[in-house]
């Protein structure tokens, strides 16, 4: 009986749930966050994202949280907190996809 290698698996095409190409695929989760004195709005974005759709989405979501993430007390600690996960999770993902076509 064989047994299945994960190892092999990791770059199987697959497709990309942002925008739905059939694509060597990687999961990615960012988030952002947008201050406002006195209250802020959240988003995160969780999936299996093509190359090209994970360097959109990442510099999207660095560009809001640099501009408009650290006006409130709360999100002056938590701007910064995304901007570092949501670089770990980037450079995670390219790794993953180092050999992929865009």
């Amino acid at each position: 009986m064989a047994t299945a290698n994960p190892v092999n698996n990791l770059n199987m095409p697959g497709q990309c749930q942002f925008c739905g190409s059939m694509r060597q695929i990687a999961p990615v989760t960012f988030h952002r966050n947008i201050g406002m004195l006195v209250a802020r709005q959240t988003k995160s974005l969780k999936g299996n994202f093509c190359k090209t759709c994970v360097k959109k989405n990442y510099w999207d979501f660095t560009a809001k949280n640099l501009l408009l993430g650290p006006w409130g007390m709360i999100s002056l600690v938590v701007t910064p907190i995304y901007l570092v996960t949501n670089t770990v999770s980037y450079v995670s993902a390219l790794q993953k996809l180092s050999g992929a076509v865009e």
